[in-house]
C-alpha cells in the first residue's frame, strides 16, 4: 500500500523511532515518546503527547521533538561538563 504522497508506509517507521504511536477512533494519529519524559523536558517544551491527521505529519512531528529533546539533553550535558579554561576569539 502507498500513500498519497508515494511514500510507502514501512518507509516512515524510522521516524517513529523512541515513540509509541497508534492511530485513535477518528482516525487521528497520535504519539507518546519513549521512555516517558521528565519534568524537566517538559519544562524545556518537550511535548508529551503530539498528533496529527497523517503519518507523515506526526512523523515530521516525531523528528522534530526528538531533536529538540536531544538537545535538550545536549544542554544538560555542557552544563555539567567544567570547562576547558580555553577561550575562543
Amino acid at each position: 500500500m502507498t500513500s498519497i504522497l508515494g511514500i510507502p508506509p514501512e518507509d516512515l517507521h524510522g521516524a517513529f523511532r523512541r515513540f509509541y504511536v497508534w492511530r485513535d477512533q477518528l482516525g487521528v494519529w497520535r504519539a507518546r515518546p519513549l521512555p516517558k519524559l521528565t519534568a524537566d523536558e517538559v519544562a524545556y517544551g518537550v511535548k508529551q503527547e503530539l498528533e496529527a491527521d497523517t503519518q507523515l505529519e506526526l512523523a515530521f512531528a516525531c523528528a522534530w521533538q526528538r531533536c529538540r529533546r536531544n538537545v535538550f539533553h545536549y544542554l544538560q550535558e555542557c552544563a555539567v561538563e567544567p570547562t576547558s579554561g580555553h577561550t575562543t576569539s
